[in-house]
This record gives C-alpha cells, sequence and structure tokens, in this order.
C-alpha cells in the first residue's frame, strides 16, 4: 500500500464521517443547485463540548483512527462563533507500513452556520503540506502550501450562489436535516485545495449495532465530485461509493459510515460520543 493511497483512503474516510456520505462518478455535473438546509439561530447544529472518535477498517483490518471535538461558543467575537476541531492518523497495520496525520480546525458562525475560517495540516510520510481558507458569503480564498514550497499557492473558489461549506460547517448543517425517504441535498465542500460536490439521497430507518448497543439510525446515500474552481466536475480520478448511517435521535451522529475503494472495503464505525 502506497504513501498516496494511504493518505487518499483516509482522507476521503475523515470526509465521509464528518460530512455524512458520499459516492463519486465521472458524471457531468448536474443541473440541480444545491439544496442545503438553512441553519437557524436557535441550532448551529453543533453542541459545545462534544466529541467523537472513529474507527477506520480497511477489508476488516484497522488502519486509522478519527476523532473530532466542538469548542465553546465565542460570543465576544463578531459575530459569534465555535470551533470545530478533527484529526485522522494511521493507526493498525496501516502504521507498520507509513504515518498519516490529517488535522482540521473550522470556525463556525453560530448565527448563520457557515465557515469563517479552516487551517488543514497534512502530514504523509516525509510530505506534507498546510492550508488555509478565509471564507465569504460567496465563496473561499484558500492559501496551500507544500513543505517544499518556498510561498503558498493561492486559489479562489467562487459558488455562484451555492451555500459555502467546508467538511465541520456541512456536518452541522446536515444534523439539522431531519429527511422523508427520498429527500435529496446537494452541497460543494472546499478541503485543503480540493473543491468536492456531494450529493446525498435519504433513505429508510434501520437498526444499526454500535459499541454503545443497537440504535435507530437513517440511511443516507450519495455521490462526491471532484469539482473544479468553476464548479464544473473533474472527470479524471475515479469514483468511490458510500453510505452512512445517521442517529435518529437528539445527538443526531454518524453510527456507521461504508465504502468501496480500489483498495477494499472501507468501515468507519463510532466508537464513542460525549456530549455536556
Amino acid at each position: 500500500m502506497s504513501i498516496t493511497r494511504l493518505a487518499s483512503l483516509l482522507s476521503v474516510a475523515l470526509a465521509v464521517a464528518a460530512c455524512g456520505a458520499a459516492e463519486s462518478s465521472n458524471a457531468s455535473v448536474a443541473s440541480v443547485p444545491s439544496q442545503m438546509v438553512a441553519t437557524t439561530t436557535a441550532s448551529v447544529g453543533l453542541f459545545p463540548g462534544e466529541s467523537m472518535t472513529f474507527l477506520v477498517k480497511l477489508a476488516g483490518i484497522e488502519v486509522g483512527e478519527a476523532a473530532l471535538a466542538v469548542g465553546d461558543i465565542d460570543t465576544t467575537a463578531a459575530p459569534a462563533r465555535i470551533t470545530v476541531h478533527s484529526k485522522i492518523n494511521s493507526s493498525g497495520a496501516a502504521a507498520l507500513v507509513t504515518s498519516f496525520v490529517d488535522e482540521a480546525t473550522t470556525s463556525i458562525a453560530v448565527d448563520t452556520g457557515q465557515p469563517i475560517s479552516l487551517a488543514t495540516n497534512v502530514v504523509q510520510g516525509k510530505k506534507s503540506y498546510v492550508a488555509s481558507a478565509t471564507f465569504t458569503p460567496t465563496g473561499a480564498e484558500v492559501l496551500y502550501q507544500k513543505a517544499e514550497d518556498p510561498k503558498p499557492q493561492p486559489i479562489s473558489f467562487n459558488f455562484r450562489g451555492q451555500p459555502v461549506h467546508d467538511a465541520h460547517s456541512a456536518m452541522a448543517e446536515l444534523r439539522n436535516w431531519h429527511p422523508t425517504s427520498g429527500e435529496a441535498r446537494s452541497v460543494f465542500i472546499v478541503g485543503g485545495r480540493r473543491l468536492w460536490r456531494i450529493d446525498l439521497v435519504a433513505g429508510e430507518l434501520e437498526n444499526v449495532g454500535t459499541t454503545m448497543g443497537n440504535r435507530k439510525a437513517q440511511r443516507l446515500n450519495g455521490k462526491a465530485f471532484r469539482a473544479r474552481a468553476d464548479l464544473t466536475v473533474d472527470k479524471g480520478p475515479p469514483g468511490r461509493t458510500f453510505s452512512v448511517w445517521m442517529s435518529d435521535d437528539g445527538d443526531r451522529v454518524p453510527l456507521r459510515v461504508t465504502a468501496e475503494t480500489e483498495l477494499g472495503s472501507v468501515e468507519i464505525s463510532l466508537q464513542d460520543y460525549n456530549r455536556p
């Protein structure tokens, strides 16, 4: 297993755990615009102080761990904001092959649920990069820099009226979404120097076994397309198929995510969830 493939696998796993579900293909850009549920001031889709941990398996073998933590609301800033931090790293059999760490921190406006800023730090064996993003109501300005580069590479995204998100703010939006079977949602997400389009379709309620017992969950299926800065779909890289089971309760957390990749079946399972 190469460093590049392992890094790609674990990065996708983190995005799926945070965002819900996805599938990717080489289809042309869909004509349906993004229809993410609007966040209200009553609930940003995040609970201050909550935390989640996940275990990532490839073909039944542990390859990674992921964790997500939500901070307190900062009411001294304008606008008031809340911080979300996530980390995924190689573990188990994968850690014997190479090291991989991907950390991301997002500041999210409490009144709108929109991201304000994003900082990402990724280490893949001997390779590493950092990326930062500043969000506006219509897009994002990204600075991307590999360790060997003398200066960062600027990248601009114009969302052309679509909701602006990163993985953390998209997760918050999806937790506020309580669809009936067959309902669909789409969103564009900035991650590192990449832009992704994620489409979701709601399924039926199912019982899911977890480390915390059996819980009722709603299955979500969808598609994730790598997109260009002009929002058109990049037809180069092959896609991946995902499903996610979101708990059907007040926590509304991803209990399990499954994906098919060229390396085998991936399963991400919630190991622990805490909320004050």
